[in-house]
């Protein structure tokens, strides 16, 4: 007589959780499992792993090599299964009862290193698997009960309460979860944010953040749209506790934004990014944008947040244009929204009726305020490049591959620009009809009224004033403000 045929055996491995996505906790049930199987003289024909999925009650994820496995044995391919322990292979009763009809139909043996083994072909074996099958799927639900109440706490008390990591922040720092800004990552977000206000598009913010060259919390390339806008819809980032999609308090960790550019940020993206949702396009909100500047340098950003009348003691009503110096501006100057538009507006107004002779109008001086702030920005990037080189973090060859695609979207952008204002002085312009657009406050006429402005008006540089000086009756100084002519 021939040697017995060892029986097949298959190993599966699961890990409810992989925080670190190494699979260390999977690796070493398959060594324990290749062990036991040693030890029977089965012969392991495959290895089935579900790593950071869980197999309770509550979850909702499906477990791929599970079902591959019952696959395999119901097709006759596997004799016996060996996990490390029942849980691992299940913690769902009604699960338990698909195993225990897939032995009845193929003769499957279930084999635990911890567990024991319980003899499905019996009424006492099948008995004591449905029992510890209820206890696992009881505990987990307790654990979950645990885990729920803590999390409530923490949030009552302005601490994290789980979640993704946050992009952002000093992962693994000593000072606590989300507890140490990272500088880079925040200027970043900084950045995205004022050319998702800029431009509308999310697509830019990937693109901002991959030339930077900073990783999303895994170390990957920002590649998504998706992802770059739910990190930037992230309240944490803002320093606020949120649960169910809801603002519940302010967290104890350090903000990146303000509550107000939270807001504000939301409101640019819509749905984008939202659970299950792609959202409509951007519409712009308000006329001064990329126009108007502090006297720093630095372009001021429209903050305007109505809170509900119970959060007003402990949060102001904003409705200006502000100099933010997180982002690199000397945080002393802002304006009054209404009050600045209305200046803008009285002064555009005069041009167009000739009452002012300060502008030219003249279209082929940046027709475009989008294009020439996207070529200030590659301008910057060029000038931080060259530093870079400078300073030895780029090698020559480093910079060119930085340096010329940048140079190449400049050329293609003023070449765009030399076509708009081809196109613009070819239109005649019907003075009373542009004055008449321009005046028309309805929302959905402010591209139209940006298309104006820009015709215009190249810059709004804002100066500041002295303390309580933009609160008198009459508002701050004109001479406080510097509208730079197109022309």
């Amino acid at each position: 007589m021939g040697e017995p045929v060892p029986l097949r055996c298959a190993v599966y491995c699961r890990i409810s959780q992989d925080r670190e996505s190494e699979e260390k906790g999977v690796t070493r049930q398959e060594e324990d499992c290749r062990e036991l199987a040693v030890q029977h003289g089965w012969e392991v024909v495959h290895v089935y792993v579900d790593n950071d999925i869980s197999a309770s009650t509550r979850s909702k994820k499906t477990r791929p090599d599970y079902d591959a496995m019952i696959a395999a044995v119901r097709a006759g391919a596997i004799d016996v299964i060996v996990a490390y322990s029942n849980g691992r292979l299940t913690r769902r009763p009604l699960e338990l009862e698909d195993v225990i009809k897939v032995h009845e139909q193929t003769g499957v043996l279930i084999h635990t290193v911890k567990s024991g083994n319980d003899d499905l072909s019996t009424a006492d074996g099948r008995m004591v698997a449905r029992i510890k099958a209820a206890v696992d799927a009881a505990e987990v639900e307790r654990s979950a009960e645990r885990v729920a109440r803590a999390a409530r706490q923490r949030r009552e008390e302005g601490r994290l309460h789980g979640g993704a990591r946050t992009f952002g922040y000093v992962h693994g720092s000593p000072l606590g979860y989300c507890q140490e800004v990272d500088p880079i990552a925040a200027k970043a977000i900084r950045e995205g944010m004022e050319r998702l206000f800029l431009t509308g598009k999310v697509s830019d913010v990937r693109k901002l953040w991959q030339r930077m060259g900073v990783p999303t919390p895994l170390g990957k390339e920002w590649r998504n749209d998706g992802n770059v806008a739910r990190t930037l819809r992230n309240p944490r980032i803002a320093g606020l506790v949120a649960h169910d999609e809801k603002i519940v308090g302010e967290g104890n960790w350090p903000a990146i934004i303000t509550r107000a550019e939270h807001e504000a940020i939301l409101e640019a993206l819509g749905t984008r990014g939202a659970k299950g949702k792609g959202g409509p396009p951007r519409a712009r909100k308000y006329l001064l944008p990329g126009f108007v500047y502090c006297v720093c340098g630095t372009p001021m950003s429209a903050q305007v947040y109505d809170p509900p009348p119970e959060e007003r003691v402990k949060h102001s009503r904003y409705n200006r244009y502000v100099c933010i110096s997180q982002r690199g501006g000397c945080g002393q100057c802002s304006r009054q929204r209404p009050w600045l538009e209305g200046v803008v507006e009285a002064w555009v107004a005069g041009v167009i009726e000739g009452k002012i002779t300060a502008a030219s109008g003249d279209p082929a001086d940046d027709p475009n305020p989008a294009i020439e702030a996207e070529i200030r920005q590659l301008q910057a990037e060029i000038k931080r490049v060259q530093a870079g080189q400078v300073k030895g973090i780029y090698t020559d060859d480093e910079a060119l591959e930085e340096l010329i695609p940048r140079r190449e979207k400049i050329q293609d952008l003023r070449a765009a620009q030399g076509e708009l204002a081809k196109e613009a002085a070819m239109a005649p312009i019907d003075k009373e009809e542009e004055l008449q657009d321009w005046l028309d406050d309805d929302p959905e006429s402010l591209h139209r009224r940006r298309e104006i402005l820009g015709r215009y008006v190249k810059r709004i540089i804002v100066k500041p004033v002295g303390k309580g000086g933009s609160q008198g009756i009459d508002g701050p100084p004109i001479e406080s403000i510097v509208i730079v002519p197109r022309g």
